[in-house]
């Protein structure tokens, strides 16, 4: 089966968790009761899910641009934005998000993750709690639901201020589910026009979504590639 050098992927569960984790455990107990409010705290502590590359190539293989579905032998198996829900434990209500991937932000990954180091140092208040809370909602949307190839962080995440206040207002699963759809009609096109098994380069987005949905008929995929 095709490896990781046919694909690539930024969105690894194990170092989004291990990266939040120092910030998670200063904030307040207050704090995580807002979190899980939002339906988020969780998405902090979830198991260790292998980016399990292999697998992904072959859901691109497998995608049909124009029914927007996943052909396996004679059946088509759809993502639907209920499953991204269910998946990420996230309403599917609230207002559209318009989320686009440019124009980037000069702010890096890099200096998120230096952020995080420091308010997790500093002493507490009231403002740096709240600061705490919207940089750990600012990480899970730009790290982990919305990851570019290039860690570069899209302006219409890294602007947003009041991070709760997106959790609420906005439909996330309706945009994570357009953005994944968008990048496997680009990985088609491409696998298309391209010789088989060729390097596809990066799948933006939060490819763990397709791989929790479908790591459960993985072996029949395999065997209708």
């Amino acid at each position: 089966m095709p490896g990781s050098k046919y694909l690539s992927c930024r969105c690894a569960v194990s170092t989004f968790v291990a990266n939040a984790r120092p910030l998670v455990d200063v904030i307040s107990d207050e704090s995580k009761d807002v979190l899980r409010e939002v339906n988020v705290l969780s998405l902090f502590s979830m198991p260790a899910l292998p980016q399990n590359v292999p697998l992904l190539y072959v859901l691109v293989k497998m995608y049909k641009r124009d029914k927007k579905c996943f052909l396996l032998g004679n059946h088509y198996l759809k993502l639907t934005v209920n499953e991204v829900a269910m998946i990420l434990g996230l309403p599917n209500r609230g207002r559209e998000f318009p989320f686009s991937r440019l124009p980037c932000m000069e702010l890096s990954h890099k200096d998120l993750l230096n952020e995080m180091h420091i308010l997790v140092n500093e002493e507490w208040s009231e403002n740096l709690e709240q600061k705490r809370v919207n940089l750990l909602i600012r990480y899970l949307l730009i790290v982990f639901l919305f990851p570019l190839k290039t860690l570069k962080i899209p302006k219409c995440l890294g602007v947003l201020e009041d991070g709760v206040g997106a959790l609420r207002d906005y439909n996330w699963p309706k945009a994570i589910h357009a953005f994944l759809h968008l990048q496997l009609d680009c990985l088609s096109r491409a696998n298309v026009v391209r010789e088989a098994d060729t390097c596809l380069g990066y799948f933006e987005g939060c490819s763990a979504v397709l791989l929790v949905r479908d790591a459960f008929i993985s072996e029949k995929m395999i065997y209708y590639l």
